[in-house]
């Protein structure tokens, strides 16, 4: 379990978060929202010791395994299946150790703990396990001798998800794991974590996502950490509420405060008020303002429509594309018509991405032709369209360039809506973030920036192109950003093709699926959820690696120190049941104590409580608090003690290998 206590940090002026605390319960599944830019990467540094809090204390029981996946990964010369099962340092050392010493009698007994420890980390079914972790997360059996420096950055996210979820921690942190996936993958990993036994805390902005594996979701927002039962949908619902609530208590204290005031004015210069004056003037300097909640940005555009077109938007005819000894596309041929929304699904690998880019005029097919219907201009939007911006124009200039014949008005009001304000729109385009580059490089796209005919951009048009080609257009957007744009998108009167791993975002406006496999597409009218129903009655569910390891056999072990093997375990679980039991009691007082302080805190946030004749209930609800802390510090020291005590035993079990 994790015990986040009253942590801040702060980078420069911003104070990212401001003494919060959250409690992490043992197989408990969480996820961690909030906008973009909130501090949600940075709190899991701060939970794994990688960032120091600049105030309060991150406490994890001794001997806890902690798992992070971040968001970049570095390459190098080790293949990808070697990383995957040698990537636990604690396991190489064991490993290394015991082809050392296996032709070595003299260290027998040495051997035999180092066995045990192989076995008990499941060293003799590792990498059978790790090769179907590599499959349900979309790498080919050719792939997994592949060197690491060969991959691209998503393949090796992709590489150190398999790791971490290989070594099967205690707890998971996960940083968008989801974003590198295609949606095969996706699918594969939601079934591999609801059966995963270790708790898990995840970033992600994919609702089906959160909304499969959650149990709790907690929102990090204006610095403060915020705590909802349920998954997301449960969530924004009760946050509606809570926002509801806040509005009408800061209504009516808005109210209080304005009759307090005229009171003020009224008898500031009456000496035989003075007294009283004084009294309400004391009172609202001590009133804790109401905060309401702020609404979420999000992007808030609507499309000026495309020119109509022709029925056939786009003709595939006989289309060839080889690399290498690889043919992805033979004699293909396929039509997309005026009006359709299509979502382009399939395995990593079968070809989608070359589809899109071959529609787009961004790849050349080796013999066929791609032909673009009357009246059609098109846009392509690629995973890294950011990387593609003139780095040395500012925000403005690069909107400017996209779409010319906007006013001025509009071509502000765009970029605000894709969180460009004030300030913002003069800064270069060498300084953004890589998902503000992607904003931008959206904007201008939705905003006129089409294509001719040829593929060419057209500088004068201010009107969206009518047929769009997106790739992975969510990666950098937040979760309302995300609805949004899809509502946005069910708007468009034009045609688009979307390869994305959001299956919420896709069931937005999409009417048609494109399955891509083996050089040909199988299509499948209506919403990505009916798609989703017709392939569950024809797949068989996803194979699951489990992170249960084979029992050794009897003759591995001698029978009498099996029996000795045996009477210690006894001896250990007699002085480790009643400490467990204490341990799970306090965890449980603790849990009460930290729910009774968030009424009590919310009581003393309510200004009615420092109003004349609420002075007893005030002064009973800080003797409550100031109990209920001195409860707590006694508490998380015997949490310690507990913990403490418990690791020395199971390390006892184990034979301390951290010398190994």
């Amino acid at each position: 379990m994790i015990f986040v206590e009253q942590v801040s940090k702060q980078f420069g002026s911003k104070a990212l978060f401001e003494d919060v605390s959250f409690h992490l319960r043992p197989g408990e599944k969480v996820g961690l929202v909030g906008e973009n830019g909130t501090g949600k990467t940075t709190f899991f540094k701060v939970i794994t010791g990688k960032t120091m809090p600049d105030k309060g204390r991150v406490t994890l029981r001794k001997g806890l395994r902690l798992g992070l996946l971040e968001q970049d990964m570095d390459g190098g010369s080790e293949t990808v299946l070697e990383r995957v099962v040698l990537g636990d340092p604690h396991f190489l050392k064991v490993k290394t150790e015991m082809e050392r010493l296996e032709s070595d009698q003299a260290f027998h007994e040495r051997y035999g703990d180092l066995q045990h420890e192989f076995e008990r980390l499941g060293g003799y079914d590792r990498e059978a396990r790790a090769k179907i972790i590599l499959q349900g997360l979309g790498f080919k059996s050719e792939q997994w001798d592949k060197p690491l420096d060969r991959l691209s950055g998503g393949w090796r996210m992709r590489c150190e998800l398999s790791r971490l979820l290989l070594q099967s921690p205690d707890i998971l942190l996960l940083d968008e794991p989801s974003n590198h996936l295609d949606l095969r993958s996706v699918v594969w990993l939601e079934s591999f974590l609801k059966a995963h036994e270790g708790s898990v805390l995840i970033i992600s902005h994919d609702r089906r996502f959160l909304n499969s594996l959650v149990s709790r979701v907690v929102e990090l927002e204006r610095g403060a950490l915020s705590v909802y039962t349920g998954n997301y949908d449960d969530y924004e619902k009760q946050k509606q509420e809570k926002a509801e609530l806040l509005e009408s208590q800061a209504a009516n204290q808005s109210r209080k405060i304005a009759e307090v005031e005229r009171f003020i004015e009224r008898f500031r210069a009456k000496n035989t008020k003075a007294t009283q004056v004084q009294s309400r003037i004391k009172m609202l300097d001590k009133m804790e303002r109401v905060q309401t909640t702020q609404g979420t940005k999000a992007i808030h555009f609507r499309f000026p429509q495309p020119v109509r077109t022709g029925r056939n938007v786009l003709e595939i005819e006989g289309i060839s594309k080889i690399y290498g000894p690889l043919k992805v596309y033979e004699n293909f041929s396929i039509n997309l018509e005026r009006g359709w929304k299509v979502a382009l699904v399939g395995e990593n690998g079968a070809g989608k991405s070359t589809l899109l880019k071959l529609m787009a005029g961004a790849l050349q097919p080796d013999t066929g032709e791609v032909k673009l219907g009357a009246n059609v201009s098109r846009s392509y939007f690629a995973q890294h369209q950011g990387e593609t911006l003139n780095f040395n124009h500012t925000v403005f200039q690069s909107l400017e360039e996209s779409a010319p014949g906007l006013l001025l008005t509009e071509k502000r009001n765009i970029l605000g809506a894709f969180l460009f304000a004030g300030d913002d729109v003069e800064k270069k385009v060498s300084v953004l973030s890589g998902g503000e580059r992607s904003r931008l490089a959206l904007a201008r796209m939705l905003c006129g920036g089409g294509s001719s005919k040829s593929g060419n951009a057209s500088a004068n048009s201010s009107r969206p192109p009518s047929l769009i080609l997106f790739d992975e257009p969510t990666n950098h957007l937040d979760m309302r950003s995300r609805e949004h744009l899809a509502a946005v998108l069910s708007d468009y009167d034009g045609s688009l093709v979307v390869i994305s791993h959001d299956r919420f975002f896709l069931d937005g406006f999409i009417n048609r699926v494109w399955e891509v496999e083996a050089g040909g597409i199988k299509e499948y009218p209506g919403h990505y959820s009916d798609y989703e129903w017709v392939k569950s009655k024809e797949v068989p569910d996803v194979e699951v690696a489990s992170g249960a390891t084979k029992e050794p056999s009897s003759s591995q072990l001698n029978r009498d120190r099996k029996k000795k093997e045996a009477e210690e375990r006894n001896q250990r679980y007699k002085n480790l049941k009643p400490l467990q039991t204490r341990l799970a009691k306090v965890e449980s007082r603790l849990e009460v104590l930290m729910q009774t302080n968030e009424t009590l805190q919310a009581q003393l946030a309510d200004a009615k409580i420092y109003e004349e004749g609420e002075k007893p209930r005030l002064l009973k609800t800080l003797e409550e608090q100031t109990t209920l802390k001195a409860e707590e510090k006694i508490l998380m020291q015997e949490w310690d003690e507990l913990t403490v005590e418990i690791e020395q035993i199971e390390s006892s079990e184990q034979k301390d290998f951290s010398g190994i």
